[in-house]
This record gives structure tokens, C-alpha cells and sequence, in this order.
């Protein structure tokens, strides 16, 4: 795939409009934006896959080494794209790079595309030399922090799934089944016990104020959206992440993970520990760890070492912050940081298997109650009531 790619490029260098490009960017008089059409802008909006990102960063280092000019080879992945949101954007990239900006800051106009924490690892490889290198590493740490990411949160899928199947089950048992056997109860005059009179009682009041329920939900996500938007409401609500028993664990683990596996890659780039915890504070999405990294940069600004510059008590692991000292001392610190990026990272691996592990019979406690209340609340009542006719 990649060879095809860069034998496609030869193709690209005789296009005619490609050349009168590099004439444009020679002469700044032919440097003016060209204006977009409406329809053209409104098909260029939508979502950018970040697997996208990573096979336009991977083929970008190829063309790169295999000789090809940034310009050549941004021109050839835009026309190559099938997704028109990343091609335009790959576009205004090209009109950037024709008016003389640097390819890091080219991308910097994009930051949901391109984050701090790529740009910034472009522009080391740029101001270095080594950017083909630079955009190969950039793409593996791109690929495997997605797929840590999606390894998680797909541990949260079957849970999703059988949540949904029950709040169907009982949508259909209070609005479909429980009127009906209300009509029969109340047709024969039967006794009801008191546990389908509850269940009859919550039945009614949903139906007769189902309008009033759905906007009071909508009212209530709606309201924590907004309120989480609030920087003292996320702080409390990660904090509470950190401390909830077994889930606190792994939000710390995770965490870690998150720092050491950003901090890692923008280190082995070059760029200074100061620089490398500023950008992996706007990566790392949990407030506490947020105000944990910029505590130690305020340290390290004031004169401190790296590993002297963790709050006491730090929220990160103890062996954490003893490795990161190990490795300060003997010079190691981007073998540590490797080391203890694979090793938290395979504890969370072992949390969510657990976790999973311990839901699925918790879930199907659950089903199981379910179904016998049930048994107790309608089909009981139903046999007597029968058997009573029948006598």
C-alpha cells in the first residue's frame, strides 16, 4: 500500500495545476485565498476519524523519506482523501504552506485535527532534520494511544448494551403489559396484592405524566452537560472518579498511562521536560492530574528536579514517582518512561478484564431479579385469579 502510494507520486508532479501551485507560491501577488462556494463549504463539513490522521501522518513520513517535497506529498494525500472535511483542511494546509508558513504551523490553524502535541513533535523534526522519522514516531504513538483508548472504553460496550435491553424490558412492561392486565384485574373485581398495586400505582403515574418524565430527563442531561462545563464541577466530579472504590484505581492507572505514554514520545522528540509536561497537561483530560502536572512545572520553573517536583502526597503512583527518579539519576529516564508506559498500561489491560469479569454476573443478578419481580407482580396474580375462577 505504501509503495503504491509512492510510486502514485510521479503522477502528481506532472499535474499541470500543481505546478501553476508552486508558481502561486512564488509570487505573493497570487497569494490570495480563494473564495469557496457555499455548497462547496457545506459539503466540507463533518467529522475526521483520528485513524485517518494517523494513515495521513504514516504516509506522509513515507513520501517524506522516499525524497518527496512536503508540498508534493500534502498535495497527493488531499487529492487521494475520500473524506472532503480532512481534504479541505489538507487544502488550507497546502495554501498555507504556498504563503510561506512551516507545515507545524500550517496545522496549528486546526487543533481538534492536529493537537498541541503534534504540532509541537512537527516542528521538532522540522527544526532537526529528521521529520520523516519524527512523523513515523508520531503516527505509532498516534496509533497505540488510540487503541488503548478505544480498548477501554469497548470493556464498557456489553454493560451499555444490557442497560439499554432493560430499560426497553421495563418500557415495555409499564406501558404495554401493566395497562392490559390493569383492564383484566379491574373487569373481575379481583383482589390485588399490594406488590402489584405499587407496580400498578408507577404505572399510572408514568402514564399520565410521561411528558413531564421525558422533559425532566432531557432537563437533567442537559443541566450536567452544562454544569460539568464549570472547571470547580469537573474538579469535583474527577476527584470523585479517583476516590470511588475499584473505579479509582483504574481512573489513576489510566491516568498515568495517559502522562507517561505523551510525556514519553514528546521527550524522545527533544524537547525540554518543561515543555513536554505543559504540552501532556492539555492532553490529559482528569483535572487532579492536570493540576498535579502543573504544579511540577511550577517547581521545575522554580528550580527543581524533575523527580523532586511531585506534590507529597502525589496522586500518581508511589512506584511511579520512584522510577522517574531511578531514571533521572542514572540518565535512563526515556528507558524508564518506556518501561513504566507498557507496565501501567497492562495494569489497566488487567482492570477492565476484571472489571468485565465482575459486571456480567452483577448484570445478570440483575435480569434475574427482574424477571422475578416480574413473576411475584403479574404472572402471580394472574394464576390465582385464574385458579380462582376455575374453583
Amino acid at each position: 500500500m505504501v509503495s503504491d502510494t509512492v510510486a502514485k507520486l510521479a503522477d502528481v508532479e506532472k499535474k499541470p495545476e500543481l505546478r501553476e501551485n508552486e508558481k502561486e507560491s512564488k509570487n505573493p501577488f497570487l497569494r490570495k485565498r480563494k473564495k469557496k462556494g457555499l455548497f462547496k463549504r457545506l459539503g466540507e463539513i463533518g467529522s475526521i476519524n483520528p485513524k485517518e490522521v494517523v494513515e495521513f501522518t504514516r504516509h506522509l513520513s513515507v513520501m517524506l523519506g522516499a525524497g518527496v517535497t512536503i508540498f508534493e506529498a500534502i498535495t497527493f494525500l488531499r487529492d487521494q482523501s475520500v473524506n472532503k472535511p480532512f481534504a479541505a483542511k489538507l487544502d488550507d494546509i497546502i495554501e498555507s504552506l504556498n504563503n510561506g508558513q512551516s507545515l507545524s504551523n500550517s496545522m496549528k490553524r486546526f487543533p481538534n485535527i492536529f493537537p498541541e502535541i503534534y504540532t509541537n513533535i512537527v516542528q521538532v523534526g522540522e527544526k532537526s532534520g529528521t521529520l520523516s522519522q519524527t512523523m513515523l514516531d508520531l503516527a505509532n504513538h498516534l496509533e497505540e494511544n488510540d487503541k488503548f483508548k478505544k480498548k477501554v472504553s469497548g470493556a464498557l460496550v456489553y454493560p451499555k448494551i444490557i442497560l439499554s435491553v432493560m430499560v426497553v424490558f421495563l418500557f415495555v412492561i409499564f406501558f404495554f403489559v401493566m395497562p392490559r392486565i390493569l383492564t383484566i384485574f379491574k373487569s373481575l373485581n379481583a383482589d390485588i396484592p399490594l406488590s402489584t398495586k405499587i407496580v400498578i400505582g408507577i404505572t399510572n403515574f408514568m402514564q399520565a405524566h410521561i411528558m413531564g418524565i421525558l422533559i425532566t430527563i432531557a432537563a437533567a442531561i442537559v443541566g450536567i452537560k452544562i454544569m460539568f462545563k464549570n472547571k470547580a464541577a469537573r474538579r469535583v466530579r474527577d476527584l470523585v472518579y479517583i476516590k470511588f472504590p475499584f473505579l479509582g484505581k483504574i481512573v489513576l492507572n489510566f491516568n498515568t498511562t495517559q502522562v507517561s505514554q505523551h510525556f514519553g514520545t514528546l521527550f524522545a522528540s527533544g524537547l525540554t521536560i518543561i515543555k513536554c509536561l505543559e504540552i501532556t497537561e492539555t492532553v490529559v483530560k482528569n483535572q487532579i492530574f492536570q493540576e498535579e502536572i502543573a504544579y511540577m512545572v511550577n517547581k521545575i520553573k522554580n528550580g527543581s528536579s524533575f523527580s523532586q517536583s511531585f506534590r507529597e502526597p502525589s496522586h500518581f503512583p508511589p512506584m511511579f514517582v520512584k522510577l522517574i527518579k531511578v531514571g533521572e539519576r542514572t540518565g535512563k529516564l526515556p528507558h524508564v518512561i518506556d518501561y513504566m508506559t507498557g507496565y501501567y498500561k497492562g495494569l489497566v489491560d488487567d482492570d477492565v478484564k476484571n472489571i468485565t469479569t465482575i459486571i456480567e454476573p452483577v448484570i445478570m443478578v440483575l435480569l434475574g431479579l427482574m424477571v422475578a419481580g416480574l413473576v411475584i407482580t403479574v404472572i402471580g396474580p394472574i394464576y390465582q385469579l385464574i385458579s380462582n375462577i376455575g374453583n
